[in-house]
């Protein structure tokens, strides 16, 4: 379930940030948010769409930029990946930089580990 509100469109936070929004939102009923992975944020990516909308089609809320992940360049690295909706390219950026994120939960948390945690 992924989060798709207004506010992803506009506010953008250092990775720190993003990831204790993500951890502190109570949404829908709901309060096991989290940042998503790599693996995880990539699922959403659609590189067949026009340039500046790699996002699968039903997203309403995005903006065509870097979008934060959980995953870190290395152990305890300064940098984390980012996927952009711009072209669908992930790259890393210094977590102190800001950008824009979108949260996620899932119903089956365990099987949400295995298909995109114990890979990272």
């Amino acid at each position: 379930m992924w989060q798709d509100i207004p506010e992803n469109k506009g506010v953008i936070l250092t990775w720190s940030e993003a990831k204790e929004y993500c951890e502190m939102l109570d949404q829908d009923g709901y309060d096991d948010w989290w940042l998503p992975s790599e693996s995880e944020l990539s699922t959403i990516v659609d590189l067949d769409r026009p340039q500046g909308r790699k996002i699968m089609t039903g997203f309403r809320h995005y903006r065509p930029r870097a979008y934060w992940t959980s995953s870190t360049y290395a152990w305890n690295a300064p940098h984390a990946w980012i996927i952009s909706f711009q072209d669908g390219s992930s790259f890393t950026e210094e977590k102190e930089e800001r950008r824009f994120f979108r949260c996620v939960r899932c119903s089956d948390l365990q099987e949400c580990i295995t298909q995109f945690y114990e890979k990272d």
